[in-house]
């Protein structure tokens, strides 16, 4: 059932989602988000997945950060040392930040840009109705803007903020990002697959692109299309059976 009736909301409404609190703004809170919220669907395989991935001193890369949600989450684990929050939107950035400070976030440095090492000095983004549509592609969904969004080196980020985990969720653009990058710092990379957006040859070109910089898919950590790829070293275990 489609929950719609909720949509009118006062400035300070917010719903709890995972312990996160949401501001419930009507230009980002679309109805659909707000069904998945209340389903307890949105994020989900992330928000269950996060506790089990992160390691001591963890750095982490959040691509594709969105209204700040995971990024919030990813700050309270007492592991995490840093977040750097990377979103395309623009229009999420004011949001993002009210939604870091009603939940008391501190260790999140918020960056608006589009990632990759090429020499443009921007790129477009097509916004959608449902921020999680927008993406770098103007297909399949429909979208009712564009707008220019500076790019940043992911190599250099990398290395400036000696990254050691991955967060990724670009809607599509997961299939060239990590083509040619330096992630010699990098030891997991956790990402969403969106076949809806890049067809299976997509989702084949992330595994192959990441298995030939020695990472492999983790069925631990992974469930459906949300990834765990871990980079593998001649120190590598057999794990412990578990049923």
């Amino acid at each position: 059932m489609a929950h719609t009736a909720a949509l009118d909301f006062s400035p300070e409404d917010c719903l709890e989602v995972a312990g996160v609190s949401v501001p419930l703004d009507p230009n980002v809170i679309t109805p659909a988000i707000h069904e998945a919220m209340l389903d307890g669907a949105f994020e989900a395989e992330e928000s269950a997945q996060i506790p089990r991935i992160v390691r001591p001193g963890d750095r982490v890369l959040e691509i594709g950060a969105g209204i700040g949600f995971i990024s919030t989450l990813l700050s309270r684990e007492e592991r995490v040392e840093a977040v750097i929050a990377v979103e395309a939107n623009p229009m999420l950035m004011g949001y993002m930040a009210r939604l870091h400070e009603k939940n008391g976030v501190s260790k999140v440095r918020r960056l608006n840009a589009v990632l990759g090492n090429g020499l443009e000095t921007s790129a477009t983004f097509y916004l959608r109705r449902d921020f999680w549509m927008g993406s770098l592609m103007p297909r399949p969904n429909p979208y009712y803007a564009t707008v220019e969004v500076p790019t940043l080196g992911l190599d250099r980020l990398l290395a400036e903020e000696r990254v050691s985990l991955v967060v990724c969720d670009v809607e599509g653009a997961e299939t060239f990002l990590f083509h040619g990058a330096d992630l010699s710092g990098v030891d997991r990379i956790f990402v969403e697959l969106h076949d809806h957006v890049t067809g299976l040859s997509g989702v084949g070109r992330i595994f192959s692109t990441l298995a030939q910089m020695g990472f492999v898919y983790d069925p631990r950590h992974s469930t459906g299309s949300v990834v765990l790829f871990q980079k593998v070293g001649s120190e590598d275990i057999v794990r412990p059976y578990r049923a």
